[in-house]
């Protein structure tokens, strides 16, 4: 029984020195960009790597926001994970409600068609969905980068289904008796307690928009439409060449910033599950 103890313990500890050790190597990036962007262009290149300034340089940060205008890209990209977040949780939680508590003709069949369109690969429905865009008038807009999150994603509903499942029938027949339409148990009693799905939702939404560069990239095409994540990849093509690195990764930090936030304060929602009591499903 000893020895079991002892072996099991020193699982603990080389588990948790090999945790410790891959989140040095993943904090290392991170706090080499935080020290850059801190840094005149000169200091950059400095070795051994001199990890904390000698003196902090602030103005990397507020020419991004004078001489750069990043502000500017940085709202835009707000504006799109807002609305894709909006579009994203009306139309998927609802389909997903349907799929989870109604009953209709070939509903198991139009499920299994859903799930089979994840199987598509994004570079195959890309082009038609850029000819289509492209038709209407809406190339060199925001429109198609938000429009298509209001008529739902697979993934998105599938997992919102799932998470509906484990709500128990008699919440939903108790509020039946009580006179509740479907929509008002949609919102009222399926909603507030599926809010860690929801937030999951909320969380990979952001992160695709807020980290999106190829959509952008193809359909803002001028400068009031360019998201942040484009102009960060023109800043290190500017006329300032290499000294542009220190401007660059205080652009950098900024954008981490936002996920950063988003996480802490979804973490609570991200990871805990739903504990009913004293209801049988």
């Amino acid at each position: 029984m000893i020895e079991n103890k002892k072996k099991i313990n020193w699982i603990k500890f080389l588990t948790y020195i090999l945790i410790i050790f891959g989140a040095v190597l993943m904090i290392i990036p991170l706090l080499w960009m935080i020290s850059s962007s801190l840094k005149t262009p000169t200091k950059i290149y400095e070795v051994p790597i001199r990890w904390i300034p000698e003196n902090f340089n602030f103005d990397n940060y507020t020419r991004l926001f004078t001489d750069y205008n990043f502000h500017k890209y940085l709202i835009n990209s707000l504006i799109l994970a807002a609305i894709n977040i909006a579009g994203n949780v009306l139309s998927c939680s609802l389909v997903a409600y349907g799929f989870a508590f109604l009953n209709f003709k070939y509903k198991k069949q139009i499920f299994a068609l859903l799930l089979a369109t994840m199987m598509l690969p994004g570079e195959v429905i890309f082009f038609p969905q850029f000819l289509l865009f492209n038709y209407i008038g809406w190339f060199g807009t925001l429109k198609p980068l938000w429009a298509q999150s209001f008529f739902g994603n697979a993934f998105y509903i599938f997992l919102l289904r799932q998470y509906f499942l484990t709500v128990p029938n008699a919440l939903l027949d108790a509020a039946r008796i009580d006179g509740c339409s479907e929509f008002n148990i949609y919102r009222k009693v399926v909603m507030p307690l599926a809010k860690p799905a929801i937030m999951v939702v909320v969380l990979y939404t952001f992160m695709n928009v807020w980290n999106d560069f190829f959509g952008p990239l193809i359909y803002c095409t001028s400068e009031e439409t360019r998201t942040a994540a484009v102009a960060l990849n023109y800043m290190k093509n500017t006329y300032e060449g290499t000294s542009s690195i220190p401007i660059t990764m205080a652009a950098s930090v900024v954008l981490v910033i936002p996920s950063i936030i988003i996480f802490y304060l979804g973490q609570r929602y991200y990871v805990q599950g739903i504990v009913f009591k004293g209801v049988d499903k």
